[in-house]
């Protein structure tokens, strides 16, 4: 009889999904027809006001009415991604002439549920609708909702910031971030950094500036920034790093930014870190093994040979990795292969095996 029970109960639980599933294909059928139909009504409208150089106050209104409602805001982002790739330009000018109507627009979702409000600075990064306009309303929007403990929040008010291009209203977004409650990842802000729509000079010099201030993690974000940016920082990096101020985290990434620009002064820096012998130190020695690839000089290769011999695998992996990339061949490491370290000549048989697949994988294609 309990078995039987159990059958049964299992069997109603097997019917009321089906019942919900159908359910949902209904409601979501019946939502995405209605999104057609707005989206349909918006088109009409949009193409009469493209036809022509000026837009009408009437249709102003009309937006200002309609997108008040996030439904309405869907379809009409729906109804522009359509005709944007009939007439890039023509949106464009279109979309640039509707700064007054998302000033508008500003006021009303700032009211909104997170959920709905999360959803307009979507739309602001995507069309870049303030792009070199620095509006206070709509920055201290932005900033209202960095504060949010909602990552999506979060993260679409940054890249609507981004979009707008200014340095001052990105630095006070970090700021925020950097004493905030909530956790934000570090890769996130550093791509953020990377699509700033702005003058990235003085980007760059704000966040130098303000750098000694912020927290190690944000000082992460940063210097990976400065390292994908670009090539130019190279003296205050150096000095920056020779100072002994930094975490363990934000020296890596100084480590690394040398590891892609080459810089012959901080050659002795990066030296003095190879030839940290604390295993609990580790990870120094293993990102300076992959920096030292683009120094190719006899100094620098005997250190790599060194670290072949290192007891950690990162070590020698990235020691093998440099120095195939400073072409050496296998009769320059005989010694290494033939020596009585069995795991150095295993680590580099291993990247002289890849580098000759990879060759016949080029040679087939």
């Amino acid at each position: 009889m309990k078995v039987e029970m159990l059958i049964y109960a299992y069997l109603a639980v097997c019917a009321a999904m089906i019942v919900f599933n159908i359910a949902c294909i209904f409601v979501f059928r019946h939502k995405d027809k209605k999104l057609d139909d707005r989206s349909s009504a918006f088109t009409d409208k949009v193409r009469k006001q493209t036809a022509t150089d000026e837009i009408t106050e009437a249709h102003r209104k009309y937006l200002c009415k309609k997108l008040r409602h996030v439904n309405h805001l869907m379809a009409f982002d729906k109804t522009l991604e359509a005709l944007y790739i009939e007439d890039p330009q023509k949106i464009k000018a279109y979309v640039e002439k509707l700064s007054a109507v998302f000033i508008y627009l500003t006021f009303v979702y700032r009211k909104k549920n997170k959920l709905q409000m999360a959803y307009f600075p979507y739309i602001i990064k995507k069309y870049q609708l303030f792009r070199g306009y620095n509006i206070s309303i709509v920055t201290d929007v932005m900033l209202d909702l960095v504060r949010e403990p909602a990552l999506y929040c979060r993260e679409n008010a940054l890249q609507a910031l981004y979009s707008i291009g200014d340095a001052d209203s990105v630095i006070e977004a970090l700021c925020i971030l950097d004493v905030g409650a909530y956790y934000h990842h570090p890769k996130m802000i550093t791509d953020g950094l990377l699509s700033f729509c702005g003058d990235r000079e003085k980007l760059a010099d704000k966040l130098w500036d303000k750098l000694p201030t912020f927290s190690e993690r944000m000082q992460v974000s940063v210097l990976d920034y400065f390292r994908f940016c670009s090539g130019e920082y190279c003296e205050p990096i150096l000095r920056l790093l020779a100072s002994g101020d930094l975490g363990d985290e934000a020296t890596y990434s100084c480590i690394r930014y040398f590891g892609k620009y080459a810089y012959e002064p901080a050659l002795p820096q990066l030296l003095r870190f190879a030839e940290i012998t604390d295993e609990n130190r580790w990870e120094y020695t293993a990102i300076t093994a992959t920096a030292l690839a683009i120094y190719p000089c006899r100094e620098t290769e005997a250190i790599l040979r060194s670290m072949l011999h290192s007891r950690n695998w990162y070590v020698r992996f990235n020691a093998s990795q440099s120095l195939e990339r400073q072409g050496l061949e296998y009769t320059d490491l005989v010694d290494i292969f033939e020596g009585d370290d069995r795991y150095a000549g295993e680590i580099m048989r291993y990247r002289f095996d890849q580098k000759k697949m990879r060759e016949k994988e080029a040679a087939f294609l």
